[in-house]
């Protein structure tokens, strides 16, 4: 698969007769707009757009590619407002495994913070092109200032305490966050206990602090998902809210008709017990 570039449309308002609890599917129109909400009625709300590059897909460099959960995630930031920690703005959030960025700089720009999106050194030149594309976006240069700003960084789930941010800020020392985003963090037998061991390492222990999770409900990684609850409990959370809904994967490359692949994904919010 080449290098292609999408462009995700993501809502800064609610519909006035949405239902956040019934199950949402994501649409696509083409494999550059797999994100783009279609109708004029979605565009009719407040909506601002991400425009991503994915290098071309080689070997196991899955992190290169925005999945289906990582738009729906970015897309229910706005419903969980009330669900996540107060934030003033230029809070600091993190996100682990951000992938080409989509949810981190979602969330930056919904919830007016200050994001650090994290992953593989393999991984994280990509993601400062993508954050470097919108920067214009991020800061609301056409809108007012919005107090919005991403930033990469390699955080190697192996070793989480040795985080710090590549771009020159300061180092974030453990158990700072207040808010950790990831979206579909596991696809090893391996990732859960890694993942808990980053999310243990990172969270703060307020108790308005929370772990936002979106993964797919893959048959081949049960298993690991039950792992993923078990250390998660094991820690000291549990669910505040949770729920599932249904998004496409898209595997064209813009030449010839769509690949899409349904995809049911679960999604969860963690707080301290």
């Amino acid at each position: 698969m080449g290098a292609i570039s999408r462009t995700f449309t993501i809502p800064l308002a609610s519909k006035p007769d949405s239902d956040t609890s019934t199950t949402a599917a994501t649409s696509a129109t083409s494999a550059t707009s797999m994100g783009t909400m279609d109708t004029a009625d979605d565009m009719a709300y407040e909506c601002f757009q991400i425009i991503l590059h994915e290098p071309a897909l080689t070997a196991d460099n899955l992190g290169l590619k925005t999945w289906a959960s990582s738009y729906l995630l970015a897309k229910r930031l706005l419903n969980l407002r009330e669900t996540l920690p107060p934030l003033d703005v230029g809070s600091q959030v993190l996100e682990l495994g951000a992938g080409t960025g989509l949810v981190g700089i979602a969330a930056a720009v919904i919830l007016q913070a200050h994001v650090y999106l994290t992953d593989l050194p393999e991984i994280v030149p990509n993601l400062e092109r993508n954050i470097d594309a919108n920067f214009a976006m991020l800061k609301g240069v056409e809108h007012g200032e919005r107090g919005s700003n991403a930033e990469a960084a390699v955080l190697d789930w192996s070793d989480p305490a040795s985080f710090a941010p590549r771009l020159g800020g300061a180092a974030c020392p453990p158990r700072f966050f207040q808010l950790i985003l990831a979206a579909d963090p596991i696809y090893s037998t391996e990732h859960p206990r890694l993942l808990v061991n980053a999310i243990d390492c990172h969270l703060s222990r307020s108790n308005f602090a929370r772990v936002v999770v979106e993964m797919p409900l893959r048959d081949a990684y049960a298993s690991e998902r039950d792992a993923f609850r078990d250390r998660m409990t094991g820690l000291g959370l549990i669910v505040v809210e949770e729920g599932e809904e249904v998004g496409y994967d898209d595997w064209s490359d813009g030449r010839d008709e769509e690949e899409l692949a349904e995809v049911r994904c679960w999604w969860c919010v963690w707080g301290w017990r």
